[in-house]
């Protein structure tokens, strides 16, 4: 599966997040959840234990941590929730990594073209992926809680929803494709490969927004193997669909940009077959049996009003992303190019905080619903000290790699340059990267979905397009300053975020 195209578009994955299932065991009855066991026999209360062959399995007859625990336990928690997200979204970036080589073999017009296409594709899936937010919201509180049959209700009315909306948009954004493109200022070349790679993704926005509910679903209940298992398989299928389409191997016709675009679609479908077959045949975390697909009000209101600031928030990111593009295209192809793929390579220093997020997001949410709010903060404090030092750490691996990286993805020397300078910029602003990911996980886990928005607004707008436009713009000033704009960006959104977390308000919170 692709991941997110642009600097940052990999947090929109934060809240939607791999398996501790029943592997090895068989299904369980329809009563129990794979994790947890959903028994409630008098005096029989749900516990939690570390295993050798389960470490998050949730088991009767076991302590389970409380905010008193001592705080080594719970660091292991946010390690044993966050490392299979970590492998997972690894095999991800790798098959970003497999399009974008793929890609740049065909010139920088093709990087650009599925630079820009991806991000507009992003865009439209803001308003689709808003259910997952509030889902897993939802169902990690409920989890903590104990009450499963809402885990149950509340899966179904998100699959329903998650349709509604991803038809929608669909429809809506497949007339348009190459006029938005267009509104950018590239060349024509750019706008013919770049409306193509996104007309092609849109066709897989039904089966991307329904994987996102299910794997959201797993994560938040503990389960983040299931899903790090699928997307394994279903990487493994969208790289070999790549290779056939792309360059038309095996008697297949050579598509380019569009051909990458095939391959994460018909990649996409396969992912939800695949989890549809785990759910119907009682493998997956949450069960089929007695839920209903009728639509109740009550809890469709719940899932959107926990869901749509974030919606907002990732409109607002991406339009803000998209408008930063725009600046950059005054500079040309080159620095278009070269600005997708640093971000793309710097990737690999995010999937440790989406982990570090996934965790932050699952943990918070359960620890509120069983009433243990210091716990929950420790939680969130854990995972991103987590997040900060493994980012740093990734991030100065690659600074000390940038060129023979760069020269992967492009042989163009501009392009080249111009990636290295990018990722010692954006390498500069790690750390805050991960107080992003992982404090923002946080918040999102206990429902608190309206402040990241604030602050996406407030970093975005104010810390990055309005002084990179007076720099690109008004000044006239070199790339490279424009870039440094990012910098102003993620500071004020790790200041406000941290200044939230700090305060009582997110504890308080329904979801």
């Amino acid at each position: 599966m692709p991941a997110s195209d642009g600097v940052d578009a990999l947090v929109s994955d934060v809240a939607r997040l791999g398996g501790v299932g029943t592997e090895g065991r068989g299904p369980l009855p329809s009563s129990e959840y794979a994790h947890p066991s959903t028994s409630r026999r008098p005096g029989n209360t749900l516990h939690f234990t570390m295993s050798s062959n389960d470490p998050t399995r949730f088991r009767r007859g076991a302590p389970r941590p409380m905010a008193d625990d001592e705080p080594a336990r719970n660091s292991l928690r946010v390690w044993v929730l966050a490392w299979p997200t970590i492998v997972g979204f690894g095999a991800q970036t790798l098959v970003r990594f497999a399009d974008f080589v793929m890609v740049g073999g065909l010139g920088p017009e093709a990087l650009a073209a599925v630079g820009l296409g991806g991000q507009v594709y992003w865009l439209v899936q803001a308003v689709a992926n808003l259910v997952p937010t509030g889902l897993a919201a939802v169902i990690a509180r409920s989890v903590g809680a104990g009450d499963f049959s809402r885990c149950d209700a509340a899966f179904r009315q998100a699959i329903l929803l998650s349709t509604v909306l991803a038809i929608a948009t669909t429809l809506i954004g497949l007339p348009f494709t190459d006029a938005v493109i267009a509104l950018y200022g590239v060349e024509p070349a750019v706008v013919s490969m770049g409306g193509d790679y996104m007309y092609w993704m849109l066709w897989g926005s039904l089966p991307f927004s329904l994987s996102f509910v299910f794997g959201g679903a797993s994560r938040a209940a503990g389960d983040v193997r299931t899903p790090l298992y699928v997307g394994l398989v279903v990487n493994v299928l969208n790289i070999g669909l790549n290779w056939v389409l792309i360059y038309g191997n095996l008697g297949a016709p050579a598509l380019g940009v569009a051909g990458a675009a095939m391959a994460s679609t018909i990649a996409m479908f396969a992912q939800v077959v695949i989890f549809f077959w785990l759910w119907l045949a009682g493998r997956f975390v949450i069960k089929p049996y007695g839920g209903s697909f009728r639509p109740d009000r009550a809890l469709c209101t719940r899932l959107l009003m926990i869901g749509y600031p974030a919606a907002i928030e990732q409109l607002l990111f991406h339009v803000g992303l998209l408008g930063f593009q725009r600046i950059m295209s005054l500079y040309g192809t080159a620095a278009i190019a070269a600005y997708n793929v640093g971000a793309q390579i710097l990737s690999l220093s995010f999937i440790p905080g989406i982990g570090f997020s996934t965790a932050a997001t699952t943990l918070v949410g359960q620890f509120l619903g069983e009433g243990s709010p210091e716990a929950a903060s420790r939680a969130g404090w854990q995972a991103t000290t987590g997040a900060v030092v493994s980012m740093s750490l990734i991030g100065l691996l690659i600074l000390a790699f940038a060129r023979p990286l760069a020269m992967i993805f492009s042989d163009d020397l501009e392009v080249v340059e111009l990636t290295i300078d990018f990722i010692w910029i954006l390498g500069a602003v790690q750390p805050l990267m991960a107080i992003e990911f992982a404090v923002g996980g946080s918040l999102r886990g206990a429902g608190d979905t309206f402040y990241p928005m604030l602050t996406v607004f407030i970093g975005l707008f104010l810390g990055r397009l309005i002084p990179a436009a007076v720099a690109g713009v008004l000044l006239g000033a070199p790339l490279q300053l424009v870039w440094c704009a990012l910098i102003g960006d993620y500071a004020m959104k790790a200041t406000l975020l941290i200044r939230r977390f700090r305060g009582e308000r997110w504890k308080t919170i329904e979801a």
